[in-house]
């Protein structure tokens, strides 16, 4: 009997204990340890994910910011520009006559051992008078590569006698160019030196440090090679732009180099009708469209998940500028513009409204989206109240 006691009192005890150990095994600060060592394996399992996927995508951990280790969102696919030359620096020379006022300067450019130039003259004469810098002051910008910029058989001379032709008033005019070649520039400078005792100012320059080396005159116009193209584009164009604007400038026109038919009236009446930005319609000489970049309507639009990078836009409900002609007011409202020949009132471009150097529409924090340059430039414009508009019944003729 006092044996099965015993037996009976040792089972008891070891149930207790069994019970004890169970228990213990689930109190709350046991349940503390259990989260915190699933913390620590989940916090270590997500920095050894986040290395990997910094590794294959260029994002990395940021340290020290206000809440720790944070990733960067910014994944430009775009190469960096080369470094800049950091020889002599930004160099500067000015003369002065009775006159005419210049300015000579170079400075360095991106992994080019030659150096930049800015050549630049004012009319003291002309800018004397403050009714040429008070009333509807009219800059004309031109971005161009070399001498087959100016199309078939044309040349400097032959923009000079275009834009000569012009209504409104020289004393009110003045021209920027920027060109890649330095070729061109030398023969700009001979004309330009000729020509500012006509206009307000001229201003010449050379750059040709934006092409990152995979763009050709032969591939330019291929699908793969758009954005690289059109980047470059754009930086050249705002650069001339930001180079040359003065704080008397009301309207600016943009002309391309290969434009060889405007009619003389056409800027004084783009000036006149008060607008944010116009274009013209511009004509092949066979009278076909030759800019399908100005329209109205909606077009396709990348599906979730689709690649941004190798989607090309395609009309769905759109009308060109070309279908307006003939049959329709003198301004039409545009969602899209092209470069063949474009007015932007100063102020627009003043306040921040330049030539987008991504593709804005359709951006993201890490990737690009899929229009850039003047399809871009009335998207931006937009969220700032600005309009642009078609002149469909104004034909200018574009170069073969």
């Amino acid at each position: 009997m006092e044996r099965a006691n015993a037996r009976v009192c040792q089972m008891g005890v070891a149930d207790t204990e069994a019970t004890t150990r169970k228990h213990k095994r689930w109190t709350p600060s046991s349940w503390r340890q259990f989260a915190i060592n699933r913390f620590s394996l989940l916090l270590l399992s997500l920095v050894v994910t986040s290395a990997v996927f910094g590794w294959r995508t260029g994002h990395f951990f940021l340290h020290g910011g206000e809440h720790g280790n944070t990733v960067s969102v910014l994944h430009p696919r775009t190469a960096a520009l080369p470094e800049l030359q950091h020889d002599r620096g930004f160099e500067l020379q000015d003369t002065m006559t009775a006159d005419i006022e210049s300015s000579k300067a170079s400075f360095e450019m991106h992994g080019k051992p030659e150096r930049g130039l800015l050549d630049r003259w004012h009319n003291r004469n002309l800018l004397a008078v403050a009714e040429n810098k008070a009333n509807d002051s009219v800059l004309i910008v031109m971005s161009m590569n070399d001498a087959e910029s100016w199309g078939p058989g044309r040349t400097a001379e032959d923009f000079f006698s275009l834009v000569g032709n012009f209504a409104h008033p020289k004393e009110k005019t003045s021209i920027t160019v920027l060109t890649s070649s330095q070729e061109e520039f030398a023969k700009l400078v001979a004309i330009m030196q000729r020509k500012i005792h006509e206009y307000a100012q001229l201003t010449l320059i050379f750059r040709n440090d934006f092409n990152l080396g995979a763009l050709t005159r032969d591939n330019r116009h291929a699908r793969w090679a758009q954005r690289s193209r059109r980047r470059m584009l754009a930086r050249y164009r705002n650069y001339a732009l930001m180079a040359s604007l003065e704080v008397w400038h009301q309207h600016v026109v943009w002309i391309d180099a290969d434009v060889k038919v405007i009619p003389s009236h056409l800027v004084s009446k783009m000036v006149a009708a008060r607008r944010d930005v116009l274009e013209p319609l511009c004509l092949h000489e066979d009278g076909s469209d030759y800019d399908l970049n100005a329209w109205v309507g909606i077009r396709t639009s990348p599906k979730p998940g689709e690649n941004k990078e190798s989607f090309v836009p395609r009309p769905f409900n759109v009308s060109h500028i070309g279908f307006f002609h003939e049959r329709s007011e003198d301004f039409v409202p545009l969602d899209s513009v092209g470069g063949t020949m474009l007015y932007v009132r100063a102020e627009v471009h003043r306040q921040g409204v330049l030539f987008p150097h991504h593709y804005v529409i359709g951006s993201e924090w890490d990737s690009e989206g899929y229009d850039i340059e003047t399809e871009g430039l009335c998207y931006v414009g937009h969220f700032l109240g600005f309009k642009c508009w078609a002149m469909p019944n104004e034909v200018i003729i574009h170069s073969a």
